[in-house]
């Protein structure tokens, strides 16, 4: 048998992320809504980061 050799993967240098990281970053996009982030308030930003830990 052959022994394969495991590639490393450098996540930082892929042109799609996993779907679920795709999706949170569709959900953050709909939420921003095309506004800078100097117009966000702060606590709409914590409600947007706290929102992708919680549980559904």
């Amino acid at each position: 048998m052959r022994r394969i050799t495991k590639k490393d993967i450098n996540l930082n240098r892929l042109k799609t992320g996993c779907s679920p990281c795709m999706n949170e970053a569709k959900i953050m996009k709909q939420k921003i809504s095309n506004r800078k982030v100097s117009e966000i308030k702060i606590n709409e930003i914590k409600d947007i980061v706290s929102s992708m830990f919680k549980k559904n």
